[in-house]
């Protein structure tokens, strides 16, 4: 697996009134282009009297998947600026759609990249994050008697531990991809050398982050 990356937790959104044009922006967390399809469609039915409906959106664990559309503002006045802010946030699977109800006044070309880049900088500055974060669940199968030395280590490295009951205690436990060496000494050590676990895939933990302002 790769390295943590951190995603939007839940929906946000902002208002900028600039000369009395109302730049509306929407982020929305998603995992996919099709996601993303979709949840511009819902934006464009709801605001479907509107001038634009700009977008850009950073998709995949290594941000390596990227797109943008101006919608009819001037070539690199909407999209791209809006890209960019993303890009500096550090966020991933993430679209941001700006919404734009002309009010009468142009706004020129710098003037609309400040607008559609500032909208989504105001939207990520109260938008709630959460980290992801490569893990190892490790399967255990041990005595009663020695689920407290499991636990004991669960709470060292902040782990998860959900255990069945039966002739013997069977634990599920996820540990940070980062710990496993360690936690794998440690299991060892306090079991004794004893075969008591094993390595049954890889996933992500999720956590949530403090909410910080991009960087200008």
């Amino acid at each position: 697996m790769g390295k943590p990356y951190v995603c939007l937790a839940e929906k946000a959104a902002s208002e900028l009134v600039i000369k009395k044009s109302r730049f509306l922006c929407r982020l929305v967390p998603v995992e996919t282009e099709q996601q993303a399809a979709a949840a511009l469609g819902e934006v464009r039915k709801e605001h479907y009297n509107a001038r634009h409906n700009c977008f850009a959106m950073i998709l995949g664990a290594n941000r390596n998947f990227e797109k943008s559309s101006d919608d009819g503002e001037p070539q690199g006045t909407a999209g791209v600026p809006m890209l960019e802010v993303l890009r500096k946030s550090g966020l991933t699977n993430i679209l941001a759609v700006v919404t734009r109800y002309f009010g009468g006044t142009l706004l020129g070309a710098g003037g609309l990249v400040r607008a559609y880049g500032g909208a989504v900088s105001e939207a990520l500055r109260t938008a709630k994050r959460e980290v992801h974060i490569p893990a190892v669940v490790l399967r255990l199968r041990i005595d009663y008697a020695d689920y407290g030395k499991l636990q004991s280590i669960a709470a060292e490295y902040g782990a998860k531990v959900e255990a069945d009951y039966g002739e013997k205690v069977e634990a599920r436990a996820v540990f940070r991809q980062a710990d496993y060496d360690a936690v794998a000494k440690r299991i060892t050590e306090a079991f004794l050398g004893a075969d008591v676990y094993e390595k049954d895939g890889e996933c992500y933990l999720t956590e949530q982050v403090v909410p910080q302002e991009p960087t200008e």
